[in-house]
């Protein structure tokens, strides 16, 4: 009944003192404690909204999910916080008592009642139980409408724990497992890539499912066919988009800095599944010879998506130290936040190459051919990121021989009207760089290991750059070819090679 009236009459009719009515006054029968609630998806869901923070939704001084209850949680320390939020916060409201964030909040009070109940009057239990009852029956009432993809997870999770939990709820489980999978087979394509492309959302996804079924065997519950097989196709996905450092490739927001919670998600999840060197439907590509490591972003653009991606980017690198990559993420929540944030997702930011100063567009033509030969790999993609702008279409390809000691690349731009260009590779930190005396070679040393020279017929340059991979500022370099695109066609080459 609620789902199908329109979204204003919806909230009024929350709002008003008849649905209060609607709404348990008492407490359930009792409350049984899901298991498997580790934290792991608190933890990812953190990551996830510090990297990309959802645009319609503030972030409160107390925070309304109350992730922030862990493992360790003591009663005497986190009673008077929950107290006061249930006193505060009766009613409905359009933020805290939103699917996403309710469906969080009693997952983690439900892991966090048989720790600090006991401390507790059992009065104030009694209150705290129906608390959790009158959530959980709105909670199945709720839309799930305008809440980005991955959020929605944390709504299906506090609807199957509390039909776990509430004896008044256990009869509707199978219909939440439901809901459940029909959304996993949107968001979770094919190649266990997320439908939103981004790498820290995907993992988020991956940990909460991982809860789920960890809370269903706990109890005896077979899990949907189709969660266990989303959970073997995502970590083979995700481990695509790992440098062998542990951590994230610098694509669709993610930072560098989350191994160890990416490496603990992983284990939980209990696959064991080998990174995948293809990931078509999402538009992920690895490539690894020797000690090299290239990670490709070569997908469309997801509709709706407020995550920018630069078309045919790439990163690099050697053994565990990261060469090339993109610009990152800023984790400051100031001032400067949205500046920096159009900055960082700019193409420029990106080792990509830009046309006129100006950022690609949305990606709806990608396509992608990739040969695998004897060791050496080899993947040419196109985008039409700029056709809409400027009538150019853009195509990267990117060799890497078998010994993983030489990549070469060939950018070539075909069609519209003369446009001034730029290749841009952003080098990490901790890499030093140095023009050759004679212009056209770049000597690149990374902290340990074998240098690396750069070549290209075009005019080349290095320019100071700038990299989060960590989320906080460092001062680096980047090589930038120039140049001019003149119809039918451009084509510049490059190559990185171990220096001998």
């Amino acid at each position: 009944m609620f789902n199908v009236m329109p979204a204003g009459m919806r909230d009024l009719v929350f709002r008003s003192r008849v649905y209060e009515w609607l709404l348990p006054s008492s407490p359930p029968q009792s409350v049984r404690v899901p298991q498997g609630i580790r934290g792991l998806g608190a933890d990812a869901a953190w990551s996830a909204d510090r990297l990309a923070p959802p645009p319609d939704m503030a972030t409160p001084a107390v925070r309304d999910d109350f992730r922030h209850l862990g493992p360790a949680v003591r009663a005497d320390d986190a009673w008077p916080g929950i107290a006061s939020w249930i006193s505060a916060n009766r009613h409905w409201a359009s933020q805290g008592w939103r699917a996403d964030v309710l469906g969080e909040r009693l997952t983690r009070w439900l892991a966090a009642f048989d720790i600090i109940g006991p401390g507790i009057d059992p009065a104030e239990r009694e209150r705290w139980a129906t608390e959790i009852w009158r959530g959980a029956r709105h909670l199945n009432r709720a839309s799930l409408d305008g809440i980005p993809p991955w959020r929605r997870m944390l709504a299906h999770q506090g609807r199957i724990n509390t039909a776990i939990a509430l004896p008044e709820l256990e009869s509707g489980l199978q219909r939440r497992l439901n809901e459940l999978g029909d959304d996993v087979d949107r968001q979770v394509l094919s190649d266990g890539g997320h439908i939103e492309r981004a790498p820290a959302q995907a993992l988020c996804v991956l940990a909460v499912l991982t809860e789920i079924r960890d809370a269903l065997l706990g109890h005896h519950i077979e899990p949907p066919k189709g969660l266990i097989s989303a959970l073997d196709r995502m970590v083979p996905f995700i481990k695509a988009l790992l440098h062998p450092d542990g951590g994230f490739a610098l694509v669709g927001g993610a930072t560098a800095n989350t191994a160890d919670l990416i490496d603990a998600v992983i284990k939980a999840s209990g696959s064991k599944g080998r990174a995948m060197t293809s990931a078509p439907h999402t538009g992920f590509h690895r490539l690894r010879a020797g000690q090299t490591t290239l990670i490709a972003d070569c997908g469309r653009t997801p509709a709706g998506s407020h995550v920018r991606h630069a078309p045919a980017s790439f990163e690099i690198s050697a053994g565990k130290v990261r060469l090339i990559g993109n610009c990152g993420t800023r984790l400051a929540d100031d001032g400067a936040r949205r500046q920096w944030m159009d900055a960082l997702e700019s193409t420029a930011a990106h080792t990509a190459l830009v046309i006129n100063d100006k950022d690609a567009g949305p990606v709806s033509d990608a396509k992608v051919e990739r040969r695998d030969h004897e060791g050496a790999r080899l993947i040419e993609m196109s985008h039409d990121g700029y056709a809409a702008a400027t009538g150019i279409r853009h195509t990267r390809s990117v060799y890497l021989d078998a010994s993983g000691s030489d990549v070469r690349g060939e950018d070539v731009l075909k069609g519209g009207s003369s446009q001034p260009f730029s290749v841009r590779f952003h080098l990490y930190p901790d890499i030093s760089a140095s023009m050759v005396a004679g212009g056209g070679e770049v000597i690149v040393k990374p902290p340990r290991g074998r240098g690396w020279r750069f070549t290209t017929r075009y005019p080349v340059r290095l320019e100071e750059s700038v990299s989060f991979f960590d989320g906080r500022q460092h001062r680096s370099q980047q090589i930038v070819i120039l140049g001019n695109h003149e119809p039918a066609a451009t084509t510049v080459k490059w190559r990185f090679a171990i220096d001998s």
